[in-house]
């Protein structure tokens, strides 16, 4: 056998190792606004396969799945605080059921409605941090309460496992909400959600609105260190 012969036949029998998926890198924007006042916050993401950061102003929070840790940490304070999560593969313990009934006329602002969403794409398109986006509006009934929602979504980006849906939506207020949000996206081949506004109209306080949009959404390496505590800091207590 020939030389060339056989570098094509190793070439033909030799199966590369995959390489790793991209990490994905967002920054993401959000207002709540209440009575006349706006309160802005910025966030930068990061995630990879089984861990995640994000960093928002001098907090730092760090996920690894893959050592079933979460660490919370001061960047002002060099300090940081650990909890232990079920590591990735395993059944976290089941939410607690405690506030499933909860009395509207003393929870104040911890009272929950049950809505009832109507959802439907309005047809409108945008381009949302780089990526062509649709437009979902929602509304939602409940005994003295109303919601409006409107949400942009995306196509996933090809070859990235992570989403950010979770993180984005991590800012809206009503679990109600953001449950009707992940299982119409669900509906439609898992797309990511890129922005929400929320509005909500309670019995028993002044209208809220909350926005979140992505600003920057990128696959791209991560800097050496992303997913790892500084080595200076010091756990809180210790």
């Amino acid at each position: 056998m020939t030389l060339e012969l056989l570098v094509l036949y190793l070439a033909g029998t030799f199966t590369w190792p995959a390489s790793p998926p991209p990490d994905l890198h967002a920054v993401i924007r959000s207002e709540f606004v209440y009575m006349a006042s706006t309160r802005t916050t910025t966030s930068e993401w990061w995630a990879s396969d089984g861990k995640s950061t994000i960093r928002q102003g001098d907090r730092l929070s760090i996920t690894r799945e893959d050592l079933g840790v979460v660490w919370r940490a001061s960047l002002k304070e060099g300090t940081y605080s650990e909890r232990t999560i079920a590591p990735a593969g395993q059944a976290a313990a089941p939410p607690d059921a405690a506030g499933a009934n909860v009395d509207m006329r003393t929870a104040g602002y911890d009272w929950e409605p049950s809505y009832e969403w109507s959802v439907k794409a309005s047809g409108q398109s945008s381009t949302i941090a780089g990526r062509a986006c649709r437009e979902f509006v929602a509304t939602g009934d409940a005994d003295y309460a109303e919601s409006r929602v409107s949400f942009w979504a995306c196509d996933p980006l090809p070859g990235v496992t992570r989403n950010p849906t979770d993180t984005v939506a991590a800012p809206l207020r009503s679990a109600s909400v953001k449950k009707m949000i992940f299982d119409t996206l669900a509906k439609h081949g898992g797309a990511w959600l890129l922005a929400a506004e929320e509005q909500q109209e309670p019995a028993i306080a002044p209208t809220m609105v909350m926005r979140v949009r992505v600003e920057t959404l990128e696959a791209v390496t991560a800097p050496p260190g992303t997913f790892e505590m500084p080595p200076t800091f010091k756990q809180a207590g210790r």
